[in-house]
């Protein structure tokens, strides 16, 4: 087995958002993990083979704040 390669998608995104986030990509089977923190918010990393498709659950949503009151609610809700 080999090593995970990650790959940053993001270094500026808040909870809650951030955590509603990382429900979306467990939900879709996409490893990822906190890997330290930015000047700003903690860093998440994603598999790298599947960058695209966390980048397709984050961009729609990518312009919301980080507190929008839809993020505070049950995993797998839309914003």
């Amino acid at each position: 087995m080999s090593a995970t390669e990650w790959k940053r998608l993001t270094k500026r995104t808040e909870d809650p958002k951030l955590a509603w986030l990382e429900a979306q990509l467990t939900a879709a089977g996409i490893e990822h993990r906190r890997n330290g923190e930015s000047f700003h918010a903690p860093i998440l990393e994603v598999s790298a083979d599947r960058w695209d498709d966390a980048w397709s659950i984050l961009d729609p949503v990518d312009d919301v704040p980080d507190d929008h009151p839809s993020f505070g609610g049950s995993p797998g809700g839309e914003p």
